[in-house]
């Protein structure tokens, strides 16, 4: 039996996804045969038994011919080819006509999988990814944290956001634990340090706020939790990095409610 639902712009069709249908909420139940993935297409997009191909929710894996492109798209097919699935579905399309869904198979929500992986990046867009955009970010900071898949390069060294200094003028991660947050006319800071002018700092102008606000996340809640944030480090009052959307900082799992 197959469950559909309608809530917060999501639809449902699913065997047993009894952890996603107590966030969302569920409505009818029909009757239908089983869904399953017929071919794999690439990393994040697969073609199921009804005809329609999937494009993965959150998720965006390497493209052919670039680093671990191969090994995204064979992940997929061990975990998914031929196998029953079933979808968390997004009311809309995304503009290929693709359904944009988190995919489970045997109890497990492939997306997240994918991420813990290693072998793709987070892709949050509003309004698809607001309900899961917070698991999305605790995956890959898992898998940076344990340098799998794409973060075992080196330019993925998380540095002591005491040590930021020392890769001014190249991207880089650093980490460390949110001390304190302020709020000016211009931009939002998120400090790492006691003194703002010397220590490093997370910041977000207007177009980072807007992207955090979309995806119904309010930037103060990383305050006290240990990050990873993405991005060049600049020099203006200390290292900084300026944050353009939430794929920039990624919190850690024990750290994320």
């Amino acid at each position: 039996m197959i469950i559909h639902a309608k809530r917060h712009g999501f639809k449902f069709a699913s065997i047993a996804l009894a952890g996603w249908m107590a966030l969302f909420g569920t409505a009818d139940v029909l009757a239908r045969d089983p869904l399953r993935v017929v071919r794999v297409l690439d990393g994040d997009t697969v073609r199921i038994s009804d005809g329609r191909t999937v494009r993965l929710l959150g998720v965006d894996t390497p493209e052919r011919g670039e680093l671990r492109a191969k090994d995204a798209r064979e992940w997929l097919v061990n975990e998914s080819l031929g196998r029953e699935v079933s979808l968390v579905e997004c009311a809309e399309n995304d503009r290929y006509g693709r359904t944009l869904a988190l995919l489970e198979s045997s109890g497990k929500i492939l997306n997240l999988d994918l991420l813990e992986a290693g072998l793709g990046v987070p892709m949050l867009i509003p309004p698809c990814a607001n309900p899961v955009a917070r698991r999305v970010l605790r995956a890959s900071a898992e898998a940076l944290k344990k340098r799998r898949g794409i973060y075992e390069s080196k330019k993925y060294d998380p540095v002591p956001h005491l040590r930021a200094e020392e890769i001014l003028g190249d991207r880089g991660v650093v980490f460390g634990k949110v001390a304190s947050i302020h709020r000016g006319k211009k931009a939002l800071h998120l400090n790492f340090g006691e003194d703002w002018k010397t220590d490093f700092t997370a910041v977000l102008f207007a177009r980072g706020q807007s992207r955090y606000r979309a995806l119904g996340i309010d930037p103060e809640d990383f305050v006290g939790r240990n990050v990873f944030v993405l991005g060049k480090v600049e020099n203006y009052y200390g290292p900084q990095i300026v944050v353009d959307g939430p794929d920039q900082i990624l919190p850690l799992a024990e750290d994320l409610q």
